[in-house]
């Protein structure tokens, strides 16, 4: 038999044994329906069926192996090695599909993650992730707002120090700063002095595993591959903003319940409480019913202090005529509104700063799918159940680098008064005033 031979038996293998498997969960759930509808020979008979299925197969599997191997000795030198991950990459909806079909040889036998964990499943490929990224940017993921780092490790540690505290280096040679060089460049055999960091602390990071299980109608097996493709990188896509929002707004601090901020100035004395090294990447970030408020704030003449860039769609804060921050709204139900002990309404959350010094996201980059149509669920409903998993971590790396408020109504700023001269009953003129 030739390599190809060989793997057509073992996966035909694999099949008799999640259809002896099936078999013995069906037997299980008549037993337990009607315990004189199954004889204790039956149930033995299937576990024996399965029993030497299973062997058959594991021997299908050694022998398959045994031959890759051996096609590895006796491959020329010059022969070009086949690019697998290459391959699976490409294959990846046709790999989903087979495992719609045939759950239990994936979990039993197939590990396609590159991961040393032993997580079997189908590791979702650097192509298909930037489809589903893409997919999330349409539903306001809050990533961009945070700093990325992929990580390549389930844990580690950063040294870490506030942006406030960051000294500035030391000169390391003695030529005086007039155009007159009188060095002996005696320095440049001194060693360097090492930095005073007192206000650095130890930040660690452990990837936490997130998972979800859901349905897929079996049909979906004879649909297309783009239409498969779409639907499943439609769900991961909702599915992971989610996941990923929750976590970076639970890390936000408790917003006050009473209003701290009532003006214009307060907000713009919010600004003063960052560091100025922090004010070109600050935003903005409230729910869904502050924005609204916020949107009926006037500048004193007249015009919206809340607007929208045509070009790039992003929206900007007038906050005193010269400073422009970027605004970011997130839904009541994931940022809800600040309430009493009664559950009334007091106030809606207001977070200002620079995002990506005080949230940094640690990215294991390995989502994995799995299958299994014996789940409870899916064994009564003819579907499939399928399981994602998300690896990743978030910290605060920066506490300083937001501050935190809350806010009921933005009053706008007067109206701009100017002094005009308006004609008198005599022919003279008087002054007066005219709103403008």
């Amino acid at each position: 038999m030739n390599l190809q031979e060989l793997q057509n038996a073992w996966i035909e293998a694999g099949n008799k044994v999640t259809d002896l498997f099936n078999k013995k969960v069906a037997l299980q759930k008549n037993y337990e329906a009607d315990p004189e509808s199954v004889s204790a020979e039956d149930m033995k008979k299937a576990a024996e069926a399965y029993n030497k299925a299973v062997q058959a197969r594991n021997f299908a599997k050694q022998n398959y192996d045994d031959a890759v191997e051996a096609q590895k000795v006796n491959k020329p030198a010059s022969k070009p090695i086949e690019n697998k991950t290459e391959d699976k990459s490409k294959d990846v909806i046709s790999g989903f599909k087979d495992m719609l079909k045939h759950p239990m040889k994936y979990m039993e036998n197939l590990s396609s993650s590159s991961t040393s964990d032993g997580n079997a499943g189908l590791t979702i490929p650097d192509d298909q992730q930037t489809q589903i990224n893409t997919l999330m940017r349409q539903y306001d993921d809050l990533r961009d707002l945070v700093t990325i780092e992929n990580v390549g490790t389930d844990h580690g540690t950063r040294n870490i120090e506030p942006f406030s505290n960051i000294t500035p280096m030391d000169q390391l040679d003695d030529i005086p700063d007039d155009s007159t060089n009188n060095s002996t460049y005696a320095w440049q055999d001194k060693d360097i002095k090492e930095g005073d960091y007192s206000s650095v602390k130890q930040l660690s990071y452990n990837i936490h595993d997130y998972g979800d299980v859901f349905f897929a109608p079996n049909d979906l097996i004879n649909d297309s591959n783009a239409n498969i493709e779409s639907w499943l990188n439609q769900h991961i896509a909702r599915k992971n903003v989610v996941t990923y929002n929750s976590k970076i707004i639970g890390l936000l601090p408790k917003s006050q319940k009473k209003a701290t901020i009532t003006k214009l100035d307060d907000i713009i004395d919010a600004l003063g409480q960052l560091d100025m090294a922090l004010w070109g990447g600050a935003t903005l970030l409230t729910n869904k019913s502050g924005f609204l408020a916020l949107a009926k704030v006037r500048m004193s003449d007249g015009t919206r202090a809340m607007s929208v860039d045509p070009r790039t769609q992003q929206t900007t804060f007038n906050m005193d005529g010269m400073q422009y921050v970027n605004v970011r709204v997130v839904e009541d139900t994931w940022l809800p509104n600040n309430t009493n002990a009664s559950g009334k309404y007091q106030s809606h959350p207001f977070y200002f700063g620079n995002f990506k010094e005080f949230i940094h996201l640690y990215d294991r980059q390995q989502m994995s799918l799995l299958t299994s149509n014996i789940a409870d669920k899916a064994f009564r409903r003819n579907q499939t159940a399928i399981r994602a998993l998300l690896r990743f971590d978030t910290k605060i790396w920066d506490d300083e680098a937001i501050v935190s408020g809350s806010f009921d109504k933005v009053e706008s700023q007067p109206m701009l008064m100017q002094s005009v001269q308006v004609p008198s009953d005599n022919g003279g003129t008087q002054a007066g005033s005219a709103n403008h």
